[in-house]
């Protein structure tokens, strides 16, 4: 119970540094918002002319006072999840970001649930095996795979099958004018060019992590008792491999989902998919604060949920971590 505590408070600890490095670095960007909110015209228009109306639109966005003063403010409206309204669209920041959230998990749950059996049971064959003429080729595939920038693949998957061949839609998130089922079968049909990058570079990753964590115990001596006592290769596979992997790869499993809301970004953006990538991606361009600000705090949230969930799990399921030992991220 202690251990628990000591995560529980550690994360909490996290957390405050995440809300107070959000707020300083987005009130730290060059520009006034202001600027932005109002215009550039109508902005040196108020603070020639008018510096008293200006100074009562400062204080309505709540951009007025000391620093000290803006972050106390800062950390009140966090704590009862109070962001305002963006600067761009005039619409309650909260709604925006939780309707762009959803889209960007339906992306990134999916790649992570393909990505987490496709590239464990690879890893698990190509460890088990290493050496062969299949570990050298899943290896080479894999590790070209995990070199290339994501942006980059993106745009030659797009090129190739969207642009060229014409399987499947340049960007969007579905086709206009369409309801029920059908609506939703097209969803999936745009869906599949983005959740394929996205699951192929996971992958890649899986896979590489876990064949080394099945390469590092295939020669121990409880492997090789077994096999000598004939056990059949699916039962030393299950009982002794698979079962001494599992928490090493559950705990990337769970920091796959800690990054899954900033991790899809690239891809959003060059697939025009509606997400919280895209919106981070609008946010910054635009200097809407109050938007980035939410969506950078639920990302390093997500991050610090899923390391206690990784942590707890690691302690409560692997005998070899003593009491007193900090785990550290996989």
């Amino acid at each position: 119970m202690r251990k628990v505590l000591y995560y529980l408070l550690r994360a909490l600890a996290l957390i405050l540094v995440a809300i107070s490095l959000n707020f300083l670095l987005v009130h730290l960007m060059p520009g006034d918002p202001l600027l932005h909110i109002l215009g550039e015209e109508e902005y040196f228009t108020l603070y020639y002319n008018y510096p008293e109306i200006l100074d009562k639109v400062r204080a309505q966005y709540a951009l007025d006072g000391f620093l000290f003063e803006q972050y106390i403010r800062f950390l009140w409206n966090t704590v009862t999840f109070q962001f305002g309204k963006s600067y761009i669209s005039g619409q309650n920041v909260v709604q925006v970001v939780l309707f762009r959230l959803r889209w960007t998990l339906v992306l990134s749950v999916t790649a992570i649930i393909l990505s987490s059996f496709v590239g464990g049971a690879l890893g698990i064959f190509a460890g088990y095996h290493k050496g062969g003429r299949a570990d050298s080729a899943l290896t080479f595939v894999f590790l070209l795979f995990e070199t290339i920038p994501a942006n980059c693949l993106a745009l030659i998957v797009l090129v190739i099958f969207a642009f060229n061949l014409h399987w499947f839609p340049v960007g969007g998130m579905a086709s206009g004018g369409l309801t029920g089922w059908a609506k939703f079968a097209d969803t999936l049909y745009h869906m599949v060019l983005p959740v394929s990058v996205l699951a192929l570079f996971k992958t890649s990753t899986n896979f590489l992590m876990m064949k080394s964590f099945v390469s590092q115990i295939r020669d121990e001596e409880y492997i090789l008792t077994a096999e000598a006592k004939g056990l059949p290769r699916h039962k030393v596979l299950f009982r002794h491999v698979l079962r001494n992997v599992a928490v090493p790869y559950v705990t990337l499993l769970c920091m796959q989902f800690g990054y899954m809301l900033a991790g899809s970004m690239l891809i959003e953006v060059v697939f025009s998919w509606k997400g919280l990538g895209t919106l981070i991606y609008d946010g910054v361009i635009q200097h809407d604060y109050p938007t980035v600000q939410l969506c950078f705090l639920l990302i390093a949230v997500c991050v610090i949920f899923f390391q206690f969930i990784a942590d707890i799990l690691a302690w409560k399921f692997d005998p070899r971590i003593k009491d007193g030992a900090v785990i550290h991220e996989a």
